[in-house]
């Protein structure tokens, strides 16, 4: 089980979770990119039930190149990205790693959506990359 707390960049929004964090991945996606305003998107699913979050998030939902659902997460104060939601994984909540305090709980697994990652990001090659999303 991994304990992770976190919060937004002033404070109105926070977060505490506890459970397992079956996917740690860095996503190179567009929208993953246009979203956070940097070169990926650090993320750590976990189930929606073992995250409680203290305020309330506002939302932005739009369309995958896949076809699902994506909603965004994020403070209507500060602007900071907080959660993101697939609707291919029904029950699971992405963190973004970037708010998580326990920073040392984050090891990214898999790099995803290289297809369109930014020529200047350097990937680790002992890290697995698919162009899209694996099946």
């Amino acid at each position: 089980m991994t304990k992770l707390t976190g919060n937004c960049l002033c404070g109105a929004i926070s977060f505490e979770a506890d459970g397992e964090v079956p996917v740690m991945a860095n996503c190179h996606c567009t929208a993953c990119r246009q979203s956070t305003g940097t070169a990926f998107a650090t993320l750590m699913f976990m189930k929606q039930n073992d995250v409680k979050i203290s305020g309330t998030p506002k939302t932005y939902q739009h369309r995958s190149d896949a076809g699902t659902t994506m909603t965004k997460h994020f403070c209507s104060d500060c602007g900071t990205p907080l959660f993101t939601q697939n609707s291919a994984r029904e029950g699971m909540l992405g963190l973004r790693a970037g708010l998580i305090n326990e920073h040392e709980e984050f090891t990214p697994k898999v790099n995803v959506y290289t297809s369109s990652k930014m020529k200047a990001t350097l990937l680790d090659d002992a890290i697995p990359a698919f162009e899209k999303m694996p099946g």
